[in-house]
């Protein structure tokens, strides 16, 4: 009796097989995620990626599923649902929004895990994503800065709906490419600088300009473009009559644009400012021991005896 009562009992056995579903499913996403930890050889932005999409395909399988066992008891109440669910869709704005933001999203393919974006002034890496929102780690404090700040920030997906996205490596794009701007006085030797500012460019560059060039020739064949130049190279721009500004463009790894910047601007200046002090410095020395001697000491010339030298002092 008690067996068929609990056969019978159609509310039960649904809940009972939800629970079971709903059990499975979690324990199997336990299960994928601790074999992707232990993956230790996987990039963390690959295995960081492959965890963030087994938990949503999860959340999402279970909402299908039970939507698919419960499916007579909501059509029952479904009548009545309707003046509720109005007053649900106004209560739950941003909520819903959010939901749609992450559709949205997710459509578009503006972005993966991993991925550096910036979004209404907010720069950084993507950490997580779900239906509320990503977590982003901040990196510097605009896009001319490549250094984390160490903030983490929490990016509704409401915003997606609206704002324009700038993703810098986009797919994970191994190689891009990267402005750097110098400026000089329109006075100074701006030939010389332009030829030492390639000269940097290319000696950082160099080992590997050849994986770049091979990248950007398979991102051109993959979506019909004409395979760019890889090499360095410099634009002149004046903007005004007083200085003169050249924009260095070079391809550097996706993640290491701002070690790469900085590398070229330190040999740049280097060759370009450091002989000019050394010369100054070589020739203030002289002068100085020339005065310190002169005032005190006769010079004595090639010629002239230790006798006559000596004789010419006590003179």
């Amino acid at each position: 009796m008690k067996w068929n009562f609990v056969v019978d009992n159609t509310f039960l056995v649904k809940a009972v097989t939800s629970l079971v579903l709903v059990t499975a499913i979690l324990f199997l996403r336990y299960a994928a995620t601790r074999s992707i930890l232990a993956q230790e050889d996987l990039d963390g932005t690959l295995r960081r990626r492959w965890i963030v999409s087994i938990r949503n395909t999860a959340i999402f399988l279970v909402i299908f599923l039970l939507i698919v066992i419960w499916i007579e008891q909501l059509q029952a109440i479904g009548a009545g649902l309707v003046l509720v669910a109005a007053a649900v869709v106004v209560a739950t704005k941003e909520f819903l929004l959010n939901i749609m933001g992450y559709f949205y999203r997710s459509a578009c393919h503006s972005f993966v895990i991993g991925d550096r974006i910036e979004v209404n002034g907010i720069h950084g890496d993507v950490l997580d994503q779900n239906l509320m929102g990503i977590l982003v780690m901040e990196v510097g404090s605009g896009i001319r800065t490549h250094q984390y700040t160490g903030v983490n920030i929490f990016i509704p997906n409401a915003v997606f709906l609206s704002a324009a996205v700038r993703n810098e490596t986009h797919g994970g794009e191994e190689y891009v490419f990267h402005i750097i701007t110098v400026t000089v006085k329109a006075g100074e030797n701006w030939p010389k600088a332009e030829a030492l500012l390639l000269e940097a460019a290319n000696l950082v560059c160099a080992p590997f300009l050849n994986d770049a060039r091979i990248r950007m020739h398979n991102i051109s064949r993959k979506h019909a473009l004409d395979a760019p130049a890889v090499e360095p190279r410099v634009n002149l721009q004046m903007p005004d009559h007083e200085k003169i500004t050249f924009q260095l463009r070079v391809p550097v790894p996706a993640k290491r644009r701002g070690r790469i910047e900085a590398e070229i601007l330190r040999r740049y200046l280097t060759a370009m400012y450091a002989p000019a002090e050394e010369e100054e410095r070589e020739g203030d020395i002289p002068q100085g021991l020339a005065g310190m001697l002169g005032s005190s000491f006769p010079v004595c010339g090639e010629s002239q005896t230790m006798a006559g030298c000596s004789g010419t002092a006590k003179a």
